[in-house]
């Protein structure tokens, strides 16, 4: 049944579609016996049997781009990972995805090369095609793990280099990589076609065909991948160097490939009954008669392969020889993952010690991370117990005895019916007044009852032991995310163990403990975490591991409101249940008191959405249109409108208020300098945490608690190492100097020397906008430790810094961030006494007033909308090329790039398309390719339209081709009115009043 029951895939919808969306686990035992040869200290022919059992914990997590995060989720629980790769597609984003999470996590993978029947029925390639082409697919697998090593080895490199500059005469230790690549003898790649039940891994032939030969299996192992031939004359196994001009074939296309390519041949290409009935029985599979006959060939490949090779045995015997056991694992992973961990250092050393030896009777050690909503009808609990025949036969005694019993005492109620009729009528007449209050009563009881039935849910904690033992009733300490152990009375409560559950997919059965080392199900966590945390054993001082990396930010919001406005409170109960139980949703209230849905795509909202309507919230809710997020910055053009204050200069602007006069100056930021601040946004928290007095470890864990995520095209799993302050100060540097070698002035001197003047950045404090300080620094500077006195700078200036957070939070155009920005303040001036005109509240004034110069500082230039984009791999043959490009061009995308898959008749094209115009995309290409194309759309980051919204025809030529109106569209200024006008903001637009009257050209 290996790829049709799609056990895990326990939600209709993922039945439906086909795909995984929730993680689900299951835990299988598995049992191999393992015969005892000659040599191996036996005697005679007497074999022994060696039996090793093993408890396997398989977590099956979604590989669309748009639940990523739950594949963050899976690596924190997992020891291995089994990734799989279509061998016709070959390695893809997600792939890339995937296995940068393996790295990052320390995981050891084993690979599966999955549909290679398409390579026999679909392509139709020949068995040495086949071959190369699957040589050619792992090379592409072990070339992206090889880039993560290079980085990491680069990396080190140079952390050892500065270790050098501070006097540490250390040798540099190079790892060595021998060990991380995939590669078939090794025993750590499976080839399968999951679809008709097949899968082998190089030893298991090498078993087959180890007495045929009269090889042993170990060295029959190595030979059976590469450029391995045996010579037909000598019976000897050569490299290719003593091919001599022969024509053999690998030994891997001979044994393998051949015997598979031949079954495929007489049961399905080539259909020949006679030579079918001779290998059935010579691979020794059990094959009825009628099943023989069949035409349906699908059906007959999948028995015969399924018995002779099972995909099932050729996972699990891999899983089992090739991937670490927890003890061996978690010496290996959690210094690491320790290390990570804010305030690690400071937890207790037994604690530590458990954990990495992976101790079953030491303290309590359990991550949980995340929250599983179980309708609580199917708990193990709250269902019924299977009764036997002896149960039966009881029970129907004991049904007919009460019969028997109800038969007498209905004589007794004869008597006394006359009596109850009267008082019937009696309770009838006294209660006819107040028939509408009854029926008001019954009406609102029905409410009630429809509330409980729609908060069922129990919340059960999707966890990994550590170490330690948890059992039904004893009592823990939950840490959450923010748990610091330098405070340890913060973030922190205890809480008792209701229930433990062994996890088998859509069915939980009961425990009353769990040893460490195991994958559980926890009860009794309701209220103390809200999607993640940790716990350990009570007075332990121990470490919250809750740091989730999440590869696909929501960025996709939509504003929710029930149809029926008295069920507002179980809407947003819905809502706190479907944040609990999805690790990438982000719901908030908005200002206007809209309730906030985000999510990271169009399929993942689909999904939230009717989890809302039919499990969480239970009622009918009305989505508002998806509410994309933009960003505004500005450029420098060579043809620009005349600036508006030429004496400062582009971008300058004077602010009077009070006795104050300020000049601001506002520039384009370098790109690279731009660049390197979206992507380092913890190192920024760092620097803002080192100002504040704040322990860097806490700013840390901000960024993850910020309402609305921060959204930066940089899509690498934050989990690698992020540069030191230094270092991104040096960076900073290099950045400002390189753009003053490109010899733009912007009437500012672009130096490294910039980086000791900056104030600011923003928004939120951390995002790629900057406010520099005047040369004679009148406001506290991030980088410089002068000897100013607060007393002697600006006696505004968080006044002025807090106008400048406002207004790079806030762009002129459709008020969403800018980026790209840096503003200087030129100078501030004090207006002589006799001048100035007092007014109150003065620091509240140069807020909103520093936000108003900031912004026609920004107008004056040449300004753009960013828009979000996706990157989407499209694979496509020739056939259907043309369709997928116009669909691509009607979605306003681009084409990046196109090549073909070396060996297959398929395109791979790379596009970007703007998510505002995504939705629906998938689907169009599905219709208009008839389902021969599928798109991945991953998120890249924000990209600027080449138009300046504000552009009007000015030159005669420009009139002439376009008119006055210009007759071609400006998108950027479509995009721009569409926002301001779902924002409520001014829209520059003429209205018709009267549309029916006849227009002259000379009034409108």
């Amino acid at each position: 049944m290996a790829g049709k029951v799609r056990y895990l895939d326990s939600r209709p919808d993922e039945q439906l579609r086909g795909i995984t969306m929730e993680s689900s686990a299951i835990s299988l035992y598995f049992k191999t016996v393992h015969k005892s040869r000659k040599g191996e200290g036996v005697t005679g022919t007497e074999e022994k049997d060696h039996i090793k059992e093993y408890l396997i914990n398989l977590i099956d997590s979604p590989g669309h781009v748009d639940f990523s995060s739950e594949v963050s989720i899976a690596s924190r629980l997992c020891d291995g990972a089994v990734v799989l790769v279509d061998v016709v597609e070959g390695v893809c984003s997600q792939t890339v995805t995937v296995l940068r999470q393996c790295w990052v996590d320390k995981l050891k993978p084993i690979l599966v090369l999955n549909k290679i029947d398409r390579l026999i029925t679909e392509l139709q390639m020949s068995t040495t095609e086949a071959y190369l082409h699957l040589s050619k697919v792992i090379e592409q697998v072990n070339s992206v793990i090889g880039s993560f090593y290079a980085g990491e080895r680069m990396q080190e490199n140079y952390l050892w280099r500065v270790r050098m500059e501070e006097g540490d005469t250390t040798e540099f230790v190079e790892k060595d990589d021998a060990d991380i690549y995939f590669s078939p003898e090794k025993n750590n790649v499976i080839f399968a076609s999951a679809v008709d039940g097949w899968g082998f891994n190089v030893a298991q032939f090498a078993v087959i065909y180890e007495r045929k030969l009269g090889v042993a299996r170990e060295k029959l192992q190595k030979y059976l991948w590469g450029d391995y031939y045996l010579d037909p004359k000598t019976k000897k196994i050569i490299t290719s160097k003593g091919l001599k001009g022969r024509n053999l074939k690998p030994m891997f296309v001979m044994f393998v490939l051949e015997n598979i390519w031949y079954v495929y041949n007489v049961a399905v290409l080539n259909r020949d009954q006679e030579k079918l009935e001779k290998v059935v029985k010579s691979i020794k599979v059990k094959v009825l008669p009628r099943e023989l006959k069949s035409k349906d060939t699908k059906q007959l490949i999948n028995t015969i392969m399924s018995q002779w090779i099972p995909v099932s045995n050729a996972v699990l015997l891999t899983v089992a020889d090739k991937l670490p056991s927890p003890l061996e694992s978690q010496k290996q992973r959690i210094q690491s993952i320790l290390d990570f961990t804010p305030g690690s250092k400071l937890i207790d050393s037994q604690l530590r010690n458990d954990m990495i030896e992976c101790n079953k009777k030491g303290n309590v050690s359990c991550y949980v991370s995340k929250m599983l909503l179980i309708p609580e009808a199917d708990l193990p609990e709250n269902q019924r117990e299977a009764v036997g025949q002896d149960q039966l036969a009881e029970r129907g005694r004991q049904a007919r005895i009460a019969a028997a019993k109800a038969a007498e005492a209905a004589k007794m109620v004869e008597d006394a019916e006359k009596e109850s009729d009267d008082i019937h009528s009696r309770v009838q007449d006294s209660t006819a007044n107040n028939e509408f209050e009854f029926e008001f009563e019954e009406e609102g009881n029905d409410g009630e009852a429809e509330d409980d039935r729609a908060e069922k849910e129990a919340l059960v904690g999707f966890a990994r032991m550590y170490s330690g033992t948890l059992s039904v009733g004893d009592e823990v300490s939950v840490l959450r995310p923010r748990f610091d152990p330098a405070k340890p009375a913060e973030h922190i409560s205890k809480t008792t163990i209701t229930s433990l559950y062994l996890l088998m997919g859509r069915d939980l059965i009961a425990l009353k403990t769990v040893p460490a080392g195991n994958i559980v199900g926890i009860g009794g966590l309701a209220g103390h975490l809200l999607k993640s945390g940790t716990l350990v054993t009570p007075g332990v001082l121990g470490a919250s591991l809750a740091g989730m990396n999440i590869t696909s930010p929501p960025i996709v919001k939509v504003a929710l409101e029930p149809e029926n406005p008295t069920q507002m409170d179980r809407l947003e109960k819905g809502l706190e249940l479907l944040n609990q139980a999805d690790p990438c949703v982000q719901t908030y209230l908005e200002g206007s008191g809209e309730h906030i849905l985000a999510t990271a795509g169009e399929l993942h909202l689909e999904r939230c959405l009717k989890d809302l309507r039919e499990r969480f919230a239970g009622i009918e809710i009305t989505a508002s249109k998806p509410v994309i997020p933009y960003r505004e910055t500005i450029v420098s053009e060579a043809e620009m409108n005349p600036s508006k204050n030429p004496e400062l200069g582009r971008g300058g602007d004077v602010l009077t208020l009070d006795k104050y006069k300020i000049t601001f100056q506002t520039l384009p930021l370098p790109k690279e300098a731009t660049k390197l601040l979206l992507e380092n946004g913890s190192t920024i928290r760092e620097i803002q945490a080192s100002e504040n007095s704040q322990k860097i470890e806490e700013v840390r864990e901000e960024g993850a608690d910020e309402v609305e995520g921060d959204i930066s095209g940089d899509n690498n799993i934050q989990g690698s190492e992020a540069i030191s302050v230094d270092t991104f100060r040096e960076k900073l540097g290099k950045a400002f100097d390189d753009y003053d070698e490109l010899k733009v002035k912007d009437n500012i001197r672009w130096s490294s020397s910039l980086v000791e003047r900056i104030a600011a950045f923003g928004p939120k404090r951390v995002g790629p906008n900057i406010l520099f300080d005047s040369e004679d620094q009148q406001v506290r500077r991030l980088f410089s430790r002068s000897s100013m006195k607060a007393s002697d700078r600006f006696e505004h200036e968080y006044s002025l810094i807090s106008g400048f957070q406002l207004a790079v939070s806030q762009g002129p155009l459709v008020a969403e961030p800018m980026e790209g920005t840096a503003i200087f303040i030129k100078s501030i001036e004090r207006i002589p006494d006799e001048d100035v005109v007092p007014i109150p509240n003065v620091s509240g004034r140069l807020i909103s007033a520093t936000k108003d110069s900031i912004h026609k500082g920004f107008l004056d230039w040449s300004p753009r909308l960013m828009l979000a984009m996706y990157v989407c791999d499209i694979q496509a043959s020739a056939e259907v090329l043309g369709k997928v490009y116009a669909v691509v061009q009607k979605r306003k995308g681009s084409i990046v790039k196109e090549e073909m898959k070396e060996g297959t008749p398929f395109f791979t094209i790379t596009a970007k398309i703007p998510v505002v115009e995504a939705f629906g995309f998938s689907d169009d290409i599905r219709k208009r390719t008839s389902g021969a194309a599928s798109p991945q759309l991953v998120f890249a980051g924000f990209e600027a339209i080449d138009q300046d919204p504000f552009w009007v025809p000015a030159t005669e030529e420009e009139l002439v081709e376009l008119g006055e109106v210009a007759d071609k569209e400006n998108v950027a200024r479509k995009y721009m009115n569409t926002v301001r006008k779902r924002k409520g903001l001014f829209v520059d637009e003429k209205v018709v009043e009267n549309a029916e009257k006849q227009r002259t050209l000379k009034k409108d």
